[in-house]
């Protein structure tokens, strides 16, 4: 039957409508995500000596033309998009506003995708959908192989990436395939690993619920054309971005395998590197997240309809992260390797997030029968610690089973005592300052919205809490002395250290050498690449991608600081050592293979070479 025209939806209405549902969320994640930013930005903390000299060669073709490391830019790489991305706008704007910018957009972009994603399995609470903006710009999970935070205080490539392949995520729950392929694919050319890895899993837990509905003769969902469509739109993106590689000499798999997982990225790759007190925290994470799931059940008629392809894809990217165990550390495989497995459960991370904060503001929003806010309330706090946070969702499970059967009094476990204890879990196991300050201001701002009578002093209120600490952060930033204990919050926007014996010794480089001039350099000082803008043998940090670059990488390191047994960053301290002790004939030796001229090395390192500068603690000496 169709509509009459009083039925009809006018199109100015429907336009109404969007913007009252988006604006308001658009505005709270647009000043929640400054304040996030803004809280301890500063891009040199990040992996800028791997990335500045990228964006400065694709600025200008003639930096550091004499460079090694920087002329790994001319090969197709994965970082080549990215930095063409970044110098798109570096172009328009300074550098550091840039990547500022981008760097808020990004974080903005995933706390508004997150926020339509609790909407999504959690339509009846506005709580839910702004507490998850908030959670995904302050809340740690685990670290496991890679980062255990969502948000980021410094660009990179993934970062750019990530509110893509979440909206794919978004998309493929809605059944939007194509768009979601597209998603996948964009996000790929920032993070071709990431971008396409997530979306081929993703779409292939949707091939596997639809064989899956075929074997048990379900109704399907749905339409195969748009399915197919979006597979073939993916692999077109697969194809584009792996096929330049498989043009590039390759070396052996076990040398390939040696250099990324054991010399330079143990702490990606390999297991059996990871520190135990990672596996204990993932380990009691995902037991509070696995009891909360399932009391997420029980509240969300959707996240019932989505289980079956929500724990499937969970239990696929924990037979894929086994797979790259047995198949980088036991049989090692250098497809397995190139794949790093343990990056996968980023999308756990970020999920769990947005699961906990919609049960959380459910349970705030909506109390059940004998239920009150404090039990809402201590699921929000316990976010702030793995431990607390296992805690409230086993504690209300111990109520309803153990309780029970051991004929206990509930008032052991009544809500009021249940946060008592979360914020004592919360205060003994100290989470950072940033997660829990930067929590609770956003926590209180998402009450003001929820729950004040007036809607839009509650938007007012909401909004202009995290803009207020923004300003503040701002002016402790340009004008005002901060106190101690925002000593290390505070942002700084300058892409290069200001202060600091690199800096001096850079800056001398500078002014006082040959634009062409070469240098050798301690393993950890990379930033000297951009800090004095002249070339320099290696450095450990700005590994490159490229087979043969890696080979020669190595050969540089073991050349200029000697072979450690250590692995990964663990190996800095002995191969720094090689710098104290090194004598004016290797040095002689090193220059006249690599080309140096000028060399940085500690004060204590002995030499009769001419000292053209000095610090405290480092010297620059010219080789004859």
């Amino acid at each position: 039957m169709s509509l009459s025209s009083t039925d009809a939806v006018h199109p100015d209405q429907t336009k109404k409508q969007l913007l009252s549902n988006w604006l308001p969320l658009l505005l709270f994640c647009i000043s929640s995500g400054l304040l996030a930013t803004l809280w301890g930005y500063n891009y040199s903390s990040g992996n800028a000596e791997e990335q500045l000299p990228f964006i400065f060669r694709a600025l200008d073709p003639s930096f550091l033309n004499n460079d090694f490391f920087t002329n790994t830019y001319s090969l197709y790489g994965p970082r080549t998009f990215f930095s063409e991305f970044i110098a798109f706008f570096a172009r328009m704007i300074p550098l550091a506003a840039a990547l500022f910018l981008l760097t808020l957009t990004a974080n903005i972009a995933i706390a508004f995708i997150s926020a339509q994603v609790s909407k999504f399995f959690f339509p009846r609470s506005r709580f839910s959908m702004y507490l998850a903006a908030a959670g995904v710009l302050t809340l740690k999970t685990f670290w496991l192989g890679y980062s255990n935070i969502i948000y980021r205080n410094f660009l990179e490539p993934e970062h750019l990436a990530l509110p893509l392949i979440l909206l794919g995520f978004f998309l493929i729950l809605k059944r939007s395939y194509i768009p979601a392929a597209l998603s996948f694919g964009v996000a790929s050319l920032f993070h071709a690993l990431l971008g396409l890895e997530l979306g081929w899993i993703l779409f292939g837990v949707v091939a596997l619920d639809l064989i899956i509905q075929k074997v048990r003769k379900e109704p399907q969902a749905f339409k195969l054309l748009p399915l197919g469509i979006g597979l073939a739109v993916l692999a077109v993106f697969s194809v584009g971005l792996l096929y330049p590689y498989t043009q590039q000499p390759s070396i052996p798999a076990d040398e390939f395998i040696h250099l990324v997982a054991y010399v330079r990225h143990p702490h990606h790759y390999l297991p059996s590197y990871f520190e135990p007190w990672q596996w204990g925290q993932a380990a009691v994470y995902l037991l509070g997240f696995a009891f909360a799931f399932w009391f997420a059940l029980k509240r969300s008629e959707i996240l019932r309809t989505h289980k079956r392809f929500l724990i499937t894809l969970g239990a696929l990217l924990a037979l894929l992260c086994l797979g790259g165990y047995l198949f980088v550390e036991v049989w090692p495989s250098r497809l397995w390797t190139s794949a790093q497995m343990f990056r996968l459960p980023y999308l756990l991370k970020w999920f769990s997030i947005v699961l906990l904060t919609g049960w959380a503001g459910e349970l705030i929003e909506n109390p059940a029968d004998k239920e009150s806010r404090y039990l809402g309330i201590s699921a929000a706090v316990g976010l702030v610690t793995p431990v607390s946070l296992a805690f409230v969702p086993i504690a209300l499970w111990a109520r309803k089973v153990i309780v029970p059967r051991l004929k206990l009094s509930p008032k052991l476990l009544q809500d009021a005592v249940i946060l008592m204890f979360t914020i004592g879990l919360a205060i003994v196991y100290k989470p950072e300052f940033r997660t829990w300050a930067c929590f609770l201001i956003l926590f209180a701002a998402v009450g003001m919205i929820t729950f004040l009578k007036s809607k839009n002093a509650g938007l007012l209120l909401g909004t202009a809490l995290p803009l207020a600490f923004s300003v503040l952060f701002i002016l402790f930033s340009t004008t005002i002395t901060p106190p101690s204990f925002l000593k290390y919050e505070v942002p700084v926007f300058s892409l290069y250290k200001t202060a600091g014996e690199v800096t001096e010794i850079a800056s001398f480089a500078k002014t006082n050498t040959p634009a062409d001039a070469v240098f050798y350099t301690p393993p950890r000082m990379g930033e000297f690449r951009y800090l004095a803008e002249r070339a320099i043998v290696v450095d450990f940090a700005a590994y490159p991608f490229q087979d043969l670059s890696m080979r020669e990488w190595y050969r540089r390191i073991a050349d200029c600081y000697g072979v450690s047994p250590l692995m990964g960053f663990d190996s800095l301290t002995q191969l720094n050592l090689t710098v104290y002790h090194i004598s004016d004939k290797e040095l002689k030796v090193l220059s006249d293979r690599y080309g140096f001229k000028y060399a940085v090395v500690y004060d204590s390192t002995a030499t009769n070479f001419p000292i053209i500068f000095r610090t405290q603690s480092l010297k620059l000496i010219q080789i004859p």
